[in-house]
Formats: structure tokens, sequence, C-alpha cells
């Protein structure tokens, strides 16, 4: 259902590609988040700098979450839209 309302409408094409790449490129600074941020963690824990390790620690677990969610957003949404749906049909 929510494929044939999407696709009534005009501009939905250039919408879905730039939502697709938006995804993508912020999976793929999560990814650079994650990775900057563990170096912080060793640096810090390598050096006795408990300020620096407890950042990059914090930085991994939040860059983490965040590539999760970007991940799983689709799915995400069109759970949320199925739910709406039913919830209308009186289901």
């Amino acid at each position: 259902m929510a494929n044939l309302l999407a696709q009534s409408l005009p501009g939905t094409n250039i919408l879905e590609g730039l939502g697709t790449g938006l995804q993508s490129w912020g999976v793929v600074v999560g990814v650079i988040a994650v990775v900057v941020s563990a170096l912080l963690w060793a640096l810090g824990a390598g050096s006795d700098n408990a300020q620096q390790a407890t950042r990059g620690k914090r930085g991994v677990l939040y860059a983490l979450i965040a590539v999760a969610l970007i991940g799983a957003a689709p799915v995400l949404v069109q759970w949320a839209f199925d739910l709406g749906q039913s919830a209308s049909a009186g289901g």
C-alpha cells in the first residue's frame, strides 16, 4: 500500500534516491566516527589519560547507536507505517 501511494506522488524517485544516498553517507561517517573514537580510547588508555579514554568510549557507543539507527531507519519507518495502517483499519 505504501509503495502504491508513494509512486503516485511527483518527485518520489528523486527523494528516494536522495534518502538512500544520505543513508549511505551517514553509515560511512558513522563508521569513521567509530574508528576515530576507538583510536582516542586506545590512546587515552595507553597514556593513562582517563578523561580521553572515557570520551573515546562514549564516542564509540554513540557512533554505534547512530549507525544502527541509520541502518535500521527504513525498517523502522515501514513498521510504523504498517502499525498506523492497521490502527486506522480497526485491526
